[in-house]
């Protein structure tokens, strides 16, 4: 793991990073189907969660230290935009929306999709709802300032969006999007017949970076920490999954 970002909370360490061993990918993997699966996102009968875009995918993991064990609480994909034309984004595949001018402002090769976030915590251990992905946001971020991204998309829960928002981090909504994932998909679950709507948001780095960082600041010392994200009363407190 290369670590990019360390928070402290409740008493251990958070190290978020990118995964650079095969080992780590086939638990960022194993997590996200058992969240998924966990949370009833897939369709009945649904036994793999892999795509086109996991062998090109870069990895990012939330792993808790300091204490007895280590144990990974978090993680998510990052799929890198391609100069070819045929290219196209995972959120193509279910969404059918036009991007706005502040994305077609960066060529694709400028931009990246996060995908398949996840938070697992372990029994016992007391951490905000929203503090993983916020180190995992952040986490991109600072790959991001360092590889030349310039922008980001996603499709997320809308009440994450709000939970987002009200902790100071503001995506940016795109308006428009009309929902052409498969009824019969995977994960149509995820999509479809479903109370919280999925929302297709985007962010410039140069803007989440320091508002992610800002956010995790004042989460740690106390200072208006944010909000959990509103729960759901059929699922598992211990777990949600914030974008597809």
């Amino acid at each position: 793991m290369e670590v990019l970002t360390r928070v402290r909370a409740a008493g251990r360490q958070i190290d978020f990073g990118v995964a650079t061993t095969s080992a780590e990918r086939a638990a960022i993997l194993a997590q996200r189907f058992r969240v998924y699966q966990r949370r009833g996102y897939y369709r009945p009968g649904v036994t793999v969660d892999r795509d086109e875009y996991d062998q090109r995918a870069i990895y990012f993991l939330a792993m808790l230290t300091g204490g007895a064990t280590d144990a990974m609480v978090g993680s998510a994909r990052f799929v890198l935009g391609d100069a070819d034309p045929r290219f196209r984004f995972p959120f193509e595949h279910a969404l059918e929306l036009g991007l706005p001018d502040a994305l077609r402002a960066f060529p694709a090769s400028q931009c990246g999709e996060v995908s398949r976030m996840v938070s697992e915590r372990p029994e016992g251990i007391v951490l905000g709802g929203l503090l993983t992905p916020l180190g995992l946001i952040q986490a991109v971020s600072e790959y991001s300032q360092r590889h030349g991204i310039r922008s980001g998309l996603a499709i997320i829960k809308r009440r994450f969006l709000r939970a987002f928002a009200s902790a100071g981090v503001r995506f940016h909504e795109i308006a428009g999007a009309r929902l052409i994932y498969p009824v019969d998909g995977p994960a149509s679950p995820y999509f479809h017949r479903h109370l919280d709507p999925v929302v297709p948001v985007y962010w410039l780095v140069d803007e989440i970076a320091p508002a992610a960082e800002q956010a995790i600041a004042r989460y740690v010392d106390g200072r208006s920490p944010p909000p959990s994200p509103p729960r759901e009363s059929t699922r598992n407190d211990n777990e949600s999954a914030t974008a597809r």
